[in-house]
C-alpha cells in the first residue's frame, strides 16, 4: 500500500481491477463486512448488479487463494473478512516503528516506495474514513521523529534519506520539507539548501488555489521561511508549527 499496490504470494493475478481494489479495502476491514456494505465502498458513484458483486468478491478470493492450513484466506459467507493470513506493509511500518529499535525503524522506512494506494481508481474510501490520513500522519510522524534524532546525532545524511522516503508518500507536508532543510544544514550542503527551498517553493507555487487562472499563489509558511534564513545565517531555532502545503 505504501506506493504501487502490489500483492505479494498471490495464487493467481487479479482478473478485475475491482477485486484487487476489494482486497486493499477488506484489509483495512478487520471486521466482518456485509455483502451489501463494500460496493457502495468501491462504486461510490453508481448502484452495481449483485452478479458483479458476487463476481468480484470470487475473482478476489481466487486470486489470494488459500493460506498454509488449507483454508481461504477470504472465506465465504453471509459477510466477508480476510483472515490475520493477509497481512499489509501498513501493519509491518507500525511494528518496526514502534520497535524503539533505530534499524527496524529504517526498514520501516524502506517500505515507504511512493504514493499511497498508487495504481488504484477506487480509494475514496480511503479519504472519506480517514484511513489515508492516519497512514500518511503514521508515517510523517516516524520520519520527523527519526530524521530529528539523526540530525541531533551528526547523521544530516541519514536524516535526508528519511525525509526523502517520507515524501514520497506525502510531498506536500511542510513540516517534511523544514525537515529536509535542517538535513541539508546538518550535512554543510549550503547548495542543496537551496535546492530543498526552491523544491519547496515551486510545490507551493504549483498547488496554490488559482494558479491556472494567473492569480498569485500563496508562498510557504512563515515559519520555514523563517528557518530558512535562521540557517543561511547559521541562528535558526527548531520546532516551528506544523503546516501543510
Amino acid at each position: 500500500m505504501l506506493g504501487p499496490v502490489t500483492v505479494r504470494g498471490a495464487a493467481e493475478p487479479f482478473r478485475r481491477p475491482a477485486a484487487l481494489e476489494l482486497a486493499v479495502y477488506l484489509a483495512f476491514r478487520r471486521g466482518a463486512v456485509r455483502h451489501a456494505q463494500w460496493p457502495s465502498a468501491i462504486w461510490p458513484d453508481r448502484p452495481v448488479a449483485l452478479a458483479t458483486v458476487h463476481s468480484t468478491c470470487s475473482d478476489c478470493r481466487r486470486a489470494l487463494g488459500n493460506a498454509k492450513d488449507g483454508g481461504p484466506h477470504l472465506p465465504r459467507g453471509v459477510e466477508i473478512q480476510l483472515r490475520d493470513t493477509v497481512t499489509t506493509d501498513v501493519d509491518l511500518f507500525a511494528a518496526l516503528s514502534s520497535s524503539g529499535d533505530p534499524v527496524q525503524v529504517l526498514r520501516a522506512m524502506r517500505l515507504v516506495r511512493g504514493p499511497l494506494f498508487a495504481g488504484l481508481r477506487r480509494v475514496d474510501w480511503a479519504v472519506l474514513d480517514g484511513t489515508q490520513s492516519q497512514i500518511e500522519s503514521l508515517v510523517v510522524r516516524v520520519a520527523l521523529s527519526e530524521a530529528d534524532v539523526a540530525i541531533r546525532g551528526g547523521c544530516g545524511m541519514v536524516a535526508e534519506w528519511i525525509v526523502r522516503r517520507a515524501l514520497r508518500l506525502n510531498p506536500y507536508d511542510e513540516r517534511l520539507h523544514r525537515m529536509l532543510l535542517r538535513a541539508m544544514d546538518a550535512q554543510g550542503n549550503r547548495v542543496g539548501l537551496h535546492a530543498a527551498m526552491t523544491q519547496l517553493r515551486t510545490l507551493a507555487w504549483e498547488s496554490a488555489s488559482g494558479w491556472a487562472t494567473g492569480v498569485p499563489p500563496n508562498d510557504v509558511h512563515p515559519d520555514t521561511t523563517a528557518l530558512y534564513r535562521g540557517l543561511l545565517l547559521g541562528t535558526a531555532a527548531t520546532g516551528a508549527d506544523p503546516a501543510r502545503l
